[in-house]
Parts: C-alpha cells; sequence; structure tokens
C-alpha cells in the first residue's frame, strides 16, 4: 500500500468517525486482541475459530478480532451500557487478511432508528466517498423456516439451497414447490413472488415490504432478494442488506437484525 493509499484510508476513517459523532453515536475503540475464555465458547464460537487467529497463553484463550459486530455483542452482552448507537473504524482480521472496516450498531432500535441509520450511511457514502450504491441485495433469515417445512431441512438440503441447486432441489422437493419456484425466477423479482406463497402478515414478507419501499424512495431501484441465506450466528434473526458500490467494487455495505442476549442492528462498510 503507498503512502497516498494509507493517508486516504485514515481520512476517510476520521471522516467517518466525525460524521456520525453529529448525528449522537458514541464513538467506541476496543482492543484488536479478544481474551476469550474457554469455559462460556459456543458451539458457534468455535465454528468461528476456523476463520479466526488465536492462541493460548497460561490459562488464557486469545484471538484476533475477526468481526466489530460480534465482539460487541459479547462486549455489551457482558457489560450492559446506556449507549444505544455506536460508530467505530479499524482493523478486522479473517483468514489471515488484514481488512479496514467502518461501522455502527444500535442498540434496542426502533424502526425509525434503523431507517435513519441507513439514511446517514448511505449519505456519508455519497458525500464523503464520492460512490453511490449501484445495487442492493435483501434478504431475510426467516425465509428458509417460512417456505420449507422443518422435516426438510436436512443438511444436504441446505447445503443445495446455499449452492441454489435447483436440480437437486427438485430432486427432494418436487418441481412445484414454492421454493423451486422462486429460486427458477430473476432475483429482481422474487420479492414480488413472495406474497404468493407467505400471508400478508407474515413478519419476514412485511419487513421485506418495507425495506424494499425504504429503498425505493431513496433511489435505490436495483433490488435483489437472495432466499438463499443462513444466518451466520443463531442471534441473525430478521433482515440482512448488502449495498455493492458503484465505484469501489471491493467495498461492500452488509447489516442486519439480531437478537439474544442483545438486540440490534449493525451497518459495517470494508475499506
Amino acid at each position: 500500500m503507498s503512502k497516498l493509499d494509507i493517508i486516504s484510508i485514515k481520512e476517510k476513517e476520521l471522516a467517518f468517525l466525525k460524521y456520525f459523532k453529529q448525528q449522537g453515536y458514541q464513538l467506541v475503540d476496543f482492543n484488536l486482541i479478544e481474551k476469550l475464555n474457554w469455559g462460556n465458547l459456543t458451539h458457534e464460537d468455535l465454528q468461528q475459530m476456523e476463520e479466526r487467529h488465536f492462541w493460548q497463553h497460561h490459562k488464557h484463550l486469545y484471538a484476533l478480532r475477526n468481526d466489530f459486530t460480534d465482539q460487541l455483542f459479547r462486549y455489551y452482552s457482558a457489560y450492559p451500557s446506556n449507549h444505544q448507537q455506536v460508530a467505530y473504524a479499524g482493523d478486522i482480521i479473517r483468514n489471515n487478511k488484514v481488512i479496514k472496516q467502518i461501522g455502527i450498531e444500535n442498540y434496542h432500535p426502533s424502526r425509525e432508528v434503523i431507517k435513519n441509520s441507513f439514511i446517514h450511511f448511505h449519505k456519508f457514502i455519497k458525500s464523503d466517498l464520492h460512490d453511490r450504491i449501484q445495487f442492493v441485495i435483501l434478504g431475510h433469515y426467516q425465509l428458509i423456516d417460512a417456505l420449507l417445512d422443518q422435516q426438510f431441512q436436512t443438511p444436504d438440503v441446505v447445503e443445495m439451497i446455499e449452492e441454489r441447486n435447483i436440480s437437486g432441489l427438485v430432486n427432494k422437493l418436487g418441481v412445484h414447490h414454492p421454493l423451486i419456484r422462486i429460486l427458477k425466477e430473476n432475483t429482481l423479482n422474487q420479492l414480488q413472488l413472495l406474497p404468493n406463497y407467505l400471508s400478508a402478515n407474515h413478519p419476514a414478507l412485511q419487513t421485506l415490504q418495507l425495506w424494499e419501499g425504504w429503498l425505493k424512495s431513496w433511489g435505490l431501484k436495483d433490488i435483489h432478494l437472495d432466499i438463499t441465506a443462513q444466518p451466520p450466528r443463531s442471534y441473525y434473526k430478521g433482515v440482512f442488506i448488502k449495498c455493492h458500490l458503484e465505484h469501489s467494487h471491493e467495498s461492500v455495505l452488509t447489516g442486519g437484525y439480531y437478537h439474544g442476549e442483545l438486540e440490534g442492528f449493525g451497518l459495517g462498510l470494508t475499506l
């Protein structure tokens, strides 16, 4: 990385922190090295270790941060805070690769707070990064449960869903199954098919339609539905969003709703 690139990234981080400080967010700076307790590690934590760099020193386990949302989730679940909105900037390490990330977390957020958090991030991308969102991928982690009976949610079927293996799914579910019909449709049109298979008051459908309305009102028309995604953690239970930028192709704005020991909605952007 050249000196100009280093300065550019630092300027973006600083601009981001200043911008969200003005929006009323509490700025936080956590240690890159996390101290973990073997006895408190969940099955999900252990699975996550595959992408983390960790080591043991005396009786303690240490790991390099691989996700800000997870780190903040663990911290604020253990040490509740009055901070309802926090903003951060710094490094995450995944698969031995250092990634710069800026992001925000909203705890126990109202619908209005969630909407405004995206509006602020969207404005920052345009005004400070001089970029724009090219297209959006929208989804909900309850869609698979809504469209597929529990008895069919076997490991092989779930894997075929993730891989969009339509021929394999047809053999398992039949050609007329709602999941097959939706997957065969263009992702731009899939959201319009959901009301054919879900009741109008289904929470996942209502949330997706709400987000679709918001995004279109902000001038974002290129909206794709992803019904294949599986939650990376058990506490990711709601909507998720991925926004690809027009000029910075490697930068993706990702976010989602989670509800475990702590409820929240976060958005993060890689630089």
